[in-house]
């Protein structure tokens, strides 16, 4: 596959991702959360904490798409192995770092306040597991790829 198409399909997937982010966000947890406190009158407190903690943990999941359409546009130019794709997927790691710590402690939070579920505190950490084992991967991708920019430049020197 060329650069071009994988770039094209790196956007494409973004835009596809935050398409479903936003359908998400603003349909689909608003109304299952509306159907559990009705289904449960004894929730119908829980319903706006947990969308306003729902809505906090997706924001920088936005922002982590940021950065990989910003990926996508060095791909396509063939300018990868650069300090600047390095920061931004650095950058990505430490987002989706930060958002698992979010997630981790809001759950907490919620649980101490009696509003959460144990079973939903067990998945939240399930999640955080892959979270922090994903930006694990990028962190280390970015060492390679501050690496890889740092041998790029000493041998476009010596030409």
């Amino acid at each position: 596959m060329s650069s071009k198409l994988l770039g094209y399909l790196m956007r494409g997937s973004v835009i596809a991702v935050a398409v479903c982010g936003l359908f998400l966000c603003a349909f689909v947890i608003p109304a299952w959360g509306g159907t559990v406190t009705r289904e449960n009158p004894e929730y119908s407190g829980w319903f706006w904490p947990w969308l306003i903690f729902a809505w906090l943990v997706a924001i920088p999941c936005f922002a982590i798409l940021i950065h990989i359409w910003k990926v996508a546009g060095a791909v396509e130019r063939e300018a990868v192995f650069t300090m600047q794709t390095a920061k931004w997927v650095k950058s990505g790691a430490v987002l989706l770092l930060a958002d698992a710590v979010l997630l981790f402690v809001g759950n907490v939070v919620l649980f101490m306040l009696s509003m959460n579920l144990i079973g939903v505190v067990f998945l939240s950490i399930m999640i955080d597991i892959l979270a922090v084992t994903l930006a694990l991967f990028a962190a280390v991708l970015s060492r390679y790829l501050t690496k890889a920019a740092l041998l790029q430049e000493e041998s476009e020197g010596t030409l």
